[in-house]
């Protein structure tokens, strides 16, 4: 019994077999049952897939299995199983390595080429003038005659030139206009100045403007003819060599945009957000600030006095005798006789000359800064006749309180009044910042918290006790406080510049701070000075400017101190700092002049303070910080 169980397993065995390597056919005979496309049996975990079975090429079609014999087929992949590679996909080729691009240096922009320019200034040319009229002084003996013959002229032309009638009584002192000199001119050119045209010609402005009966701050248009004065020196035109650049060159070609270097598509990944940068646009450019001061000058404005003249002087006539004489010239035989050492019987000629009783005449009292040709121009003469009439040269310095006689004929106009009218332009004022304050973000409020509503829990669902995030603390940012507006009073300006600058040189107010009529003002202080006195800081910082291209103040220095204070020194005759050096209180830095055109020696001084960098910086009365 137990052989035949033995026996009846093997056969359900060998049966089982021989069936899994038939074919159905649940049809027929000759029908072919479907093949499932999946393997029979799968790989091993981490097993290599088989390689592709590949058809034979050129070898006719595939045998067809006969019957009972089983069909090779290629495996194919089952879908969710493992990735095995089908005939029709190719191999998985992996993309290359990533290689950045080969650095590129920035762009450089080609420098400027420069160039050596030479040109020159006050190129008029010289030429022929009527000049002031001759004058001579009439000396003991001289006649009519022969003084028209040394002034190249006749007898009748001088004697109406000078409004003498006959017989032509000549006194000594007289002065007599003849007819005009023979001069030399210059012929003003485009752009042509007052004191360009004086160096070309060695003599100063005030002498060019003297010879020419004109202030020195007057304009001058193309064409005049200035009078040169005696002694001029012409040294031709200026010549000023200066290295310009080439137009069209060094021009700044726009940078190529750099190269950004992106990884393949399979290696990028969504860069972080960031926020683009704020733009900030380009600053106007700043606006020269400008201010036109206005100073009237009065000069020569000393008095008139009377004093002893030269003495009378009376040609003898034939008849004559010595009381006769004496009665004419409103004096005594006796004093008569003495003045000119006569003894009895006091014997006369005929054409001799006697010294009769000293004349009166009007002299001018001299005053600080006085000027022989400003004084003749307050009274009508020439300054040759007024130098003939005292003895001295046109040139001759004047002390104050000299009496210096006038000659006959002289009319007085009173005070001479100038009015001069200048612009400075003043460095750009420190740009107000005007980007807006961007608070900070503020936290947001966070919404009511309200109870989560729990779903009923499933068989594997397993959560935590949910917990309150934790509260966050409230933060404060301190508020700026608002800026103070409106100008400081003259009390906390005095308070803020007390004990901080000093004066930079002594001496009188030419024109002190303040309007000055026809809506004009002075914006600083100007002070009377001798042509070469030091010029001191006022107190220690640095120099922001040094030079003479502000027009209307000469030689001008600007120094910066601190907390915001500002001081401006004109009309220098030298300059003896440069830009960007420290100074110290009390240090050089020039010496007063005439330069921007003012007719005497002084130093235009200003004081700026602004309270904040952001504001703008207003001139200052300088008297409310300078000590006494």
């Amino acid at each position: 019994m137990t052989l035949s169980y033995s026996r009846t397993a093997l056969i359900l065995l060998a049966a089982t077999s021989l069936s899994a390597c038939t074919t159905y056919a649940p049809f027929g005979e000759d029908a072919q049952a479907p093949r499932p496309n999946f393997p029979t049996r799968l790989p091993p975990p981490g097993a290599q897939a088989p390689p592709p079975v590949q058809a034979p090429q050129d070898q006719g079609p595939a045998p067809q299995p006969g019957p009972g014999q089983v069909e090779s087929r290629p495996l194919e992949p089952v879908p969710g199983g493992p990735a095995y590679v089908t005939p029709s996909t190719p191999p998985y080729t992996p993309p290359p390595a990533y290689q950045p691009p080969a650095y590129q240096p920035p762009y450089q922009p080609p420098p400027p080429v420069m160039q050596t320019v030479t040109r020159q200034t006050v190129t008029g040319k010289v030429v022929d003038a009527a000049g002031p009229p001759k004058t001579h002084t009439v000396k003991s003996g001289d006649n009519l005659d022969a003084i028209a013959r040394s002034m190249g002229t006749t007898r009748k032309q001088l004697a109406e030139d000078n409004d003498l009638k006959e017989p032509y009584v000549l006194r000594p002192g007289k002065t007599l206009k003849g007819p005009s000199s023979d001069a030399k001119a210059y012929v003003v050119g485009q752009g042509d100045t007052l004191y360009a045209i004086a160096r070309r010609f060695s003599v100063t402005g005030q002498a060019l403007a003297d010879a020419n009966d004109m202030s020195v701050d007057k304009p001058l248009t193309a064409g005049r003819k200035l009078i040169l004065p005696d002694g001029f020196k012409d040294k031709g035109p200026t010549t000023v060599t200066v290295r310009v650049q080439v137009p069209g060159s060094g021009a700044q070609a726009p940078a190529p945009t750099p190269f950004q270097p992106q990884a393949p598509a399979q290696q990028q990944r969504p860069p972080a957000y960031t926020p683009p940068p704020a733009v900030t646009p380009e600053p106007e450019p700043e606006a020269p600030r400008t201010t036109t001061t206005t100073t009237t000058k009065t000069m020569v404005t000393g008095k008139l006095v009377e004093v002893a003249g030269p003495p009378q002087v009376y040609t003898v006539k034939n008849g004559q005798n010595l009381d006769a004489i004496a009665r004419a010239m409103d004096t005594t035989r006796k004093q008569l006789a003495d003045d000119n050492k006569l003894k009895e019987p006091y014997v006369l000629h005929a054409g001799d000359k006697l010294k009769g009783p000293k004349t009166t005449v009007k002299a001018y009292v001299a005053v600080s800064g006085d000027t022989l040709t400003l004084i003749a121009k307050r009274f009508s003469v020439t300054p040759k006749a007024l130098a003939a009439e005292n003895d001295m040269k046109v040139g001759d310095a004047i002390k104050a309180g000299r009496k210096i006689s006038l000659p006959d004929g002289y009319k007085d106009k009173g005070p001479i009044k100038e009015t001069t009218r200048t612009t400075v332009t003043l460095p750009p004022e420190p740009r107000r910042d005007t980007t807006p304050v961007t608070p900070p973000p503020s936290r947001p409020t966070p919404p009511p918290v309200s109870q989560p509503v729990t779903p009923p829990p499933s068989n594997n669902d397993y959560r935590r006790p949910t917990s309150p995030p934790p509260t966050q603390p409230n933060r404060t940012f301190p508020i700026p406080p608002a800026a103070t507006s409106g100008p400081l009073s003259d009390a906390q300006i005095t308070s803020q510049g007390r004990g901080r600058f000093n004066w930079p040189l002594r001496g009188d107010i030419i024109s002190d701070f303040g309007p000055k009529g026809t809506g004009q003002r002075n914006d600083g202080l100007n002070i009377r000075a001798n042509a070469g006195e030091a010029v001191r800081a006022a107190a220690g910082g640095d120099v922001v400017y040094a030079g003479d291209q502000v027009p209307g103040f000469g030689n001008l220095v600007l120094i910066k101190h601190a907390d915001g204070w500002v001081t401006a020194y004109g009309h220098l005759a030298r300059v003896d700092v440069k830009m960007q050096q420290k100074v110290v209180q009390g240090q050089q830095i020039g010496q007063a002049g005439t330069s921007g055109g003012v007719s005497e020696p002084q130093l235009h001084f200003e004081v700026r303070y602004a309270p904040a960098p952001t504001e703008r910086a207003r001139p200052i009365d300088p008297k409310l910080v300078l000590g006494r």
